[in-house]
């Protein structure tokens, strides 16, 4: 790893170009024993890497009362490992992993003032990191980091420079966020007011004597149901004709399935919900749906270049449109595609993970949904986005969280979805409804795509802080301020005096690491799905164990996939893992 000269300006008059070590003491990390970890508070806080990372200061969620390595309160926490950059500043004395390294500055360096110095340094910093399997980087590459250092005390104002501003920013930052909530809120009060009428109260009763009641519009699908299932029937009676007049020569043809008789909701299923005007009435998805399917599973090693996109949670956005940015290709046969297929109209829920999340398939591709998706598709007289728009309601996504299932990775099933009672006006003022949602809607789209562009220019306008800061033009040079060659030559002067540490005599005791164990035991032991990180967890990799260990799971993680021994599922940011079932579901 080549040493980083992190500077690409005049140096300004007073200022130094030296190494980090020369201002720094650097300690880097060491995971304990995994017996010593706890959640009682026995010990020290114990800091493991960047997800325990606030805006300043981690969050502590654990503990260790036999700690390898220490950071003092106020040291800088810097993660150097998956990812490389972030940084934190030590809340108090606390126990490092191997993902973070502690920085001490030297001779009255304040530690806020190096914490904004790496923060500047961070987009440049992040790039370096090696490693086939996470970037990573080490002490020595920290120790060789060359930087501008400023006259101390330059640095005092430089750090109360970048306060005030980032002061200014983060109460701006702060009421747009307020804001962009105040907008949700507004958004469910809408969407509330729909679906109890309301928002259509005068315009219904201007077109009361054009309206048929929801009742009659179920009496009238049930009707055109039944017409279709005969239509289904006389059509699959000319095909097994056919069929056995061609010898029975391939698939006999299937049966259509009689449509499914679902009962009006009692009073009882509705005794706590809103009143509805007259011409509405309650009804679930069961009522008004052609059908209901699970998604099929396929393999990442079944991706194409070329052929029927698979859509996956990730490709399901909350806009209620299909993300087709990084959505797989599947080569299937004719039979599989019209078995799954989606068209314009048809619902997609995720019903894994982030639960919840609705789609209304609008593009003319040839798509299937993936297995962590139900694929409803709705009869004729129902407007999706009607029902899109419900979905989205507070009522509905609460019913969605109050009904899923498993603790660790909530699931969404189709009994559960349908035991939701739905407010069903007519076919007219469900698209009224839905024009008139669109409408709003757009104006807050707009206002929150507004605000969104701010906050990233807010982010982007606080690198440029930083930058300036640290180049030596955020505030003016006093030719008063002790030159910084004087600081770090006292810096020196005070090393070279200080007496060296001496270790106690004695044996050193070092308490066996857990044994790693292979991931395919793991995976056998449960039929169930794992993320990668529990997995690697139960084969011991949390317990401290070395990078060859680390490195070995990843080739074997990789071996099992090639072989098809394992599934694997992208969900989010995580891979989950499971024992490959013998077969497509």
């Amino acid at each position: 790893m080549n040493p980083l000269n992190l500077y690409d300006f005049d140096l300004p008059n007073g200022w130094a170009i030296e190494k980090l070590s020369n201002f720094l003491d650097i300690i880097m990390g060491q995971s304990p024993p995994s017996e010593t970890y706890n959640k009682d508070g026995e010990g020290v806080p114990f800091f493991q890497g960047k997800a325990e990372f606030g805006a300043i200061y981690p969050t502590v969620e654990k503990y260790c009362s036999e700690p390898n390595k220490i950071a003092s309160q106020g040291d800088i926490l810097l993660s150097i490992r998956a990812p490389v950059g972030p940084t934190n500043l030590a809340p108090l004395d606390c126990c490092m992993g191997r993902g973070l390294a502690a920085l001490h500055p030297l001779d009255g360096i304040s530690s806020k003032f190096i914490l904004y110095l790496f923060r500047a340094l961070e987009p440049q910093i992040s790039k370096e990191g090696t490693g086939s399997t996470f970037k990573a980087i080490n002490k020595q590459f920290i120790e060789n980091l060359t930087i501008a250092l400023p006259p101390l005390g330059e640095q005092i104002r430089i750090l109360n420079k970048i306060e005030e501003n980032f002061s200014e920013l983060d109460e701006g930052i702060e009421y747009l966020k307020t804001v962009q909530e105040q907008l949700k809120v507004y958004r469910q009060s809408v969407l509330k007011n729909a679906f109890e009428g309301k928002l259509t109260e005068q315009w219904r009763e201007t077109h009361a004597d054009q309206l048929e009641t929801a009742d009659q519009l179920l009496e009238r699908i049930q009707q055109e149901r039944e017409s279709l299932y005969q239509q289904q029937v006389n059509e699959w009676e000319e095909a097994i004709n056919a069929w056995e007049e061609n010898s029975k020569e391939g698939k006999k043809p299937s049966e259509p399935k009689e449509p499914e008789s679902v009962p009006p909701l009692t009073e009882y299923d509705t005794i706590n919900l809103p009143e509805l005007s007259a011409s509405w009435t309650w009804i679930s998805l069961a009522h008004i749906k052609e059908f209901s399917m699970y998604g099929p599973r396929f393999s990442s090693k079944d991706y194409v270049d070329e052929g029927v996109a698979i859509l996956r949670t990730t490709d399901v956005s909350d806009s209620g449109k299909v993300d087709w940015g990084n959505s797989p290709k599947l080569s299937i046969n004719n039979d599989e595609y019209e078995k799954y297929k989606l068209i314009k109209g048809d619902l997609l829920i995720t019903r894994t993970g982030s639960i919840g999340t609705i789609s209304v398939f609008s593009d003319d591709k040839r798509a299937i949904p993936g297995a962590f998706l139900i694929h409803y598709r709705l009869v004729p007289h129902i407007n999706s986005w009607f029902i899109f728009y419900f979905l989205k309601s507070k009522r509905a996504q609460n019913h969605f969280y109050e009904n899923s299932t498993g603790s660790g990775r909530p699931n969404l099933n189709v009994p559960n979805i349908e035991l939701l009672a739905i407010p069903l006006p007519s076919s007219e003022e469900q698209d009224k409804i839905v024009q008139m949602l669109e409408e709003k809607f757009s104006v807050l789209d707009s206002f929150e795509s507004t605000i969104s562009v701010t906050l990233k220019k807010v982010n982007v306008l606080r690198q440029s802080i930083l930058k300036k800061a640290f180049s030596g033009r955020l505030v003016p040079q006093d030719p008063n301020d002790e030159p910084a060659s004087i600081l770090l030559e006292r810096i020196r002067a005070e090393r070279q005096a200080a007496p060296k540490p001496t270790r106690e005599p004695g044996i050193s005791k070092k308490k066996p690491r857990k044994e790693v164990v292979d991931l395919i035991s793991v995976l056998e032991s449960t039929s169930d799905w794992l993320s990668a990180q529990d997995a690697f967890r139960e084969c011991g990799i949390s317990d401290g164990a070395e990078t060859e260990a680390i490195e070995r799971l990843y080739l074997e993680l990789r071996d099992l996939e090639k072989e098809d021994r394992i599934e694997v599922e992208r969900h989010g940011n995580e891979d989950w893992l499971r024992i490959h079932s013998g077969g497509r579901s």
